[in-house]
């Protein structure tokens, strides 16, 4: 099993990706530096959000949902 630490070091790293990804996604768009960080964060959620549900996805397919903790 992946130690937390490992999970919270991953999570800055992919955060860290995604940022980079909205800022190029956005530097050529004519618009406010208001509206480019609206549009900025809109990009990082729906990718944190994608990131959720493939997770969930990868548990259900191996089966880790419906375990009971005892």
């Amino acid at each position: 099993m992946v130690s937390a630490e490992t999970l919270m070091e991953q999570a800055g790293e992919t955060a860290e990706a995604w940022l980079r990804q909205a800022i190029t996604a956005t530097e050529h768009i004519p618009v406010s530096e208001e509206a480019r960080a609206t549009i900025i964060a809109a990009f990082i959620q729906a990718a944190a959000q994608d990131q959720h549900t493939m997770t969930i996805r990868a548990l259900a397919e191996n089966g880790l949902l419906n375990q009971s903790v005892e």
